[in-house]
């Protein structure tokens, strides 16, 4: 039975007598027939005809659902892996920082290796300085010598042999005379003349 006998027969047994007016459009609207290889009028498709396509066309639009349901996982796969290689090379650089922080602190520790062997000899030759330089005791190189002849004579013959371009000579006083004790003749330091000793200082020239 076609289509358009069906919608006769349906609208004759209907209680109004007649169906929708668009059903008796049917007859201008087309239906392509891949089996005619042509369209055709709805109104001349049979019923079962009909109904099979429109099966048919409710099966397209399922599957054109699942269609588009699929692209739009497939996108959120590619996205998760788009995210998954972003997260990947983050993490190379940070490895890649890591290994740049480790040879960092690798010379920071030689350098402050270096540094503490580098103080460690500058307190060595410093103390060997300071020793080779520093005086224990009195600073004066002769003492006791007697203020009389004999001692002036040797304090002579020091100076005439003193290696003057090196080292300079002081002769100081050393014990004030017995009679002049009390009289503070000391109080500005006694001179030669007041002493009954003599003291000798050899002193380096500084260099120019």
């Amino acid at each position: 039975m076609k289509m358009y006998q069906v919608v006769n027969v349906l609208g004759a047994i209907n209680e109004t007598g007649k169906l929708a007016s668009d059903m008796y459009d049917i007859g201008k609207k087309r239906y392509y027939s891949e089996s005619h290889g042509q369209e055709i009028p709805i109104s001349e498709m049979d019923f079962q005809y009909m109904v099979r396509a429109f099966i048919k066309l409710c099966d397209q639009e399922n599957m054109l659902d699942r269609s588009k349901h699929m692209g739009t996982t497939k996108d959120l796969v590619a996205k998760i892996e788009s995210l998954q290689e972003d997260f990947q090379a983050q993490e190379r650089i940070i490895d890649g920082l890591r290994s740049q922080v480790e040879t960092l602190r690798g010379l920071l520790k030689e350098k402050e290796e270096l540094l503490d062997k580098e103080i460690l000899q500058k307190d060595t030759w410093r103390n060997a300085y300071y020793d080779e330089c520093s005086t224990r005791g009195s600073r004066y190189i002769f003492t006791e010598i007697p203020n009389n002849e004999y001692g002036k004579k040797l304090i002579s013959g020091m100076k005439v042999y003193l290696n003057d371009e090196s080292y300079t000579m002081r002769v100081r006083g050393q014990h004030i005379k017995p009679e002049l004790r009390g009289t503070g003749a000391t109080y500005w330091g006694q001179s030669i003349e007041e002493s009954t000793h003599l003291r000798v200082y050899i002193d380096k020239k500084k260099a120019q």
